[in-house]
């Protein structure tokens, strides 16, 4: 999961060590791509904790981050909120004799489903860019910049056989806006995407995944399909992603919905 956090620390002297004077965190991007990472250190002398670190800082593919802190006080906390699934992260503490101790990491669940819905699709033989999301670039909340965004699902209610595809990147028509949407009722600063519903079309990109759905004449038939398990490879930092539908007999009308996990 992409939010770790570690229980309350001391820098008091236990377990056989020495007075804290420093942690040292290191970072190692071992995902397939860039990886944002958003991390905070609290004061928990005082309450409410305050914040004594708070960086946001980019990680490219195998590449290692490591930070030192002085600790002055007498307890206090570390978290982290990153993009990529495979971001592994180490904390030590270091008392006065030089002695490093690793640090236990909680993995923690926070997420939400960020999903679009839209309907009276006209199909056709013919690619049709139905739903497209991207990373909002204008978010204010640091933990939304480093979230992990990732393909949750799909369904298209469809009477023909059809033929769907997730391209990756390309340039998308229409205009991609901030939620919330005709259709769906989510505060703009309760996600960390934004979304277009007006595109008709993709041109270039790379198709990740695709797939057939069956129809029946004269009835509606939903095509479900979940997204999570197949471990698609995108770069959702710097590329949209978009749901593109296709009859493959004859005209139809469908209904799509698109939805995206966000872990943050």
């Amino acid at each position: 999961m992409p939010v770790l956090t570690s229980n309350t620390l001391t820098s008091n002297p236990i377990s056989g060590l020495g007075p804290i004077s420093q942690a040292v965190i290191k970072i190692v991007n071992n995902g397939t791509s860039r990886a944002v990472v958003y991390l905070t250190g609290l004061n928990n002398d005082v309450s409410p904790g305050t914040l004594f670190v708070q960086e946001l800082f980019e990680l490219d593919y195998e590449e290692v981050i490591s930070r030192t802190y002085n600790i002055v006080q007498d307890f206090f906390q570390f978290n982290l909120v990153y993009s990529q699934e495979n971001v592994h992260v180490q904390i030590f503490l270091i008392d006065s004799a030089g002695t490093y101790y690793p640090v236990e990491l909680t993995r923690t669940a926070v997420s939400r489903i960020t999903s679009e819905f839209r309907d009276n699709i006209s199909l056709t033989a013919t690619d049709f860019a139905a739903i497209s999301f991207r990373r909002s670039g204008i978010i204010a909340i640091p933990e939304a910049v480093a979230a992990e965004l990732r393909a949750e699902s799909l369904e298209i209610l469809a009477s023909t056989p059809i033929r769907y595809q997730l391209v990756a990147g390309g340039t998308v028509n229409g205009s991609f806006v901030n939620f919330p949407t005709p259709t769906t009722a989510i505060p703009a600063a309760g996600t960390a995407l934004q979304v277009n519903y007006t595109c008709t079309a993709v041109t270039g990109g790379r198709v990740i995944t695709q797939g057939l759905g069956s129809g029946i004449s004269g009835a509606y038939q939903n095509v479900s399909v979940n997204l999570l398990g197949q471990l698609l490879l995108y770069d959702l930092q710097e590329e949209p992603i978009t749901l593109v539908i296709s009859s493959l007999a004859g005209e139809d009308n469908v209904a799509a919905t698109f939805r995206m996990s966000e872990q943050w």
